[in-house]
């Protein structure tokens, strides 16, 4: 490893902290560095748990637009071999020890507009079923995606990063000052006035890698999207036994093993409606429930182009590895492992560049 090229990676979220696994796996060393206190504690903080190639269609796009399906296409590709990794990863950090339940399901208010949908998954590949079952999903029609597997995404950055530690990486966090500059020996980076030389830089900062590329005046066509997320003690009584995901809402309900969340939602300025809606779905549960242990907010990184940005920018030594938008948890480790073959291996794959 002493060998390997050093890699700097700008961002401890479940992009970077995967990025750094991969790389590692590789030969490589790695610092990384990010502006919060510690690690996931961005868009990675506090999400559904479910890592689910069946969601890959991107929002915003118009699921019938040529850009749209190219951009399905290449993110459900993608999401399927990170499930893959990710769950050989989840069981290899000891995090499958109860071994939820997999699938995903997804409710409706009405069975013709479940089989609708059901219609328009199976056109592009997604298998599901169409189920009623009222304890699986609290007697609402919904489609169930049986390839799905879910886990929880904080408690699995945290082991990885523990993990990536007691292999030798470094991490430097409250590190707002960072900036980075490209001169005649590569790239570098600065931090309170100490100079990080390196072979090569990945930015994985989430929605703050615009901000960071904007240094080279590099555009980074995304969008910040808000999200909510509320936890919740588990109340004691029947719950669902795998994640719930509304279909007019984009929100989801989930119960890990300590506490039970419902997340999600799309342009709202407070939690209020997120948990307006799930009295509407689940009021037995939302009743039985008492105050919310938490209540927490971020912002989702979505790339304009409905597909993650992954490669190499202008600048020689300079990688970028952001946009997931919704897909975070579900393309980390695919995402940092292609991140890896194209730094190490030469690796190329245009359905994720930069629009230069």
């Amino acid at each position: 490893m002493e060998n390997g090229p050093h890699i700097i990676i700008i961002g401890a979220g479940l992009i970077g902290l995967s990025t750094a696994d991969a790389l590692m796996t590789r030969g490589c060393s790695v610092t990384v560095i990010d502006a919060r206190s510690g690690p996931a504690q961005g868009t990675s903080y506090a999400n559904s748990g479910m890592i689910h190639p069946s969601q890959a269609q991107p929002w915003g796009l118009g699921a019938e637009t040529i850009a749209a399906q190219a951009a399905f296409k290449a993110v459900h590709e993608l999401a399927q071999d990170s499930k893959i990794l990710l769950r050989d990863r989840i069981t290899a950090l000891g995090l499958y020890k109860n071994s939820p339940v997999p699938g995903c399901y997804k409710l409706y208010p009405d069975m013709m507009q479940a089989r609708k949908a059901q219609k328009h998954y199976n056109e592009t590949g997604i298998a599901s079923k169409a189920v009623a079952d009222s304890q699986a999903t609290l007697g609402h029609p919904a489609l169930y995606f049986e390839s799905d597997i879910w886990a929880n995404a904080r408690e699995y950055a945290l082991a990885l990063e523990a993990d990536l530690q007691s292999r030798g990486a470094v991490f430097i966090y409250s590190a707002p000052d960072l900036r980075i500059r490209d001169g005649r020996g590569g790239v570098t980076a600065q931090l309170k006035g100490h100079v990080f030389q390196c072979d090569h830089i990945v930015v994985a900062a989430g929605p703050q890698s615009p901000d960071v590329l904007a240094q080279f005046e590099i555009d980074v066509p995304m969008a910040a999207l808000r999200g909510f997320a509320v936890n919740f003690q588990k109340p004691d009584m029947s719950l669902p036994f795998a994640p719930l995901m509304d279909a007019k809402t984009h929100s989801a309900m989930t119960v890990f093993d300590n506490h039970l969340r419902v997340s999600g939602t799309v342009g709202k300025d407070s939690a209020r409606p997120l948990l307006q809606r799930w009295y509407e779905l689940a009021p037995d549960i939302m009743g039985a429930l008492k105050p919310a242990t938490e209540i927490w907010s971020g912002l989702r990184p979505m790339s304009k182009a409905g597909r993650p940005y992954i490669g190499a920018t202008p600048i020689k030594g300079l990688w970028v590895n952001t946009g997931h938008g919704h897909m975070g948890w579900t393309l980390s480790a695919g995402s940092g492992d292609l991140m890896a073959r194209m730094i190490i291996e030469g690796v190329s794959d245009d359905r994720f560049g930069l629009p230069f």
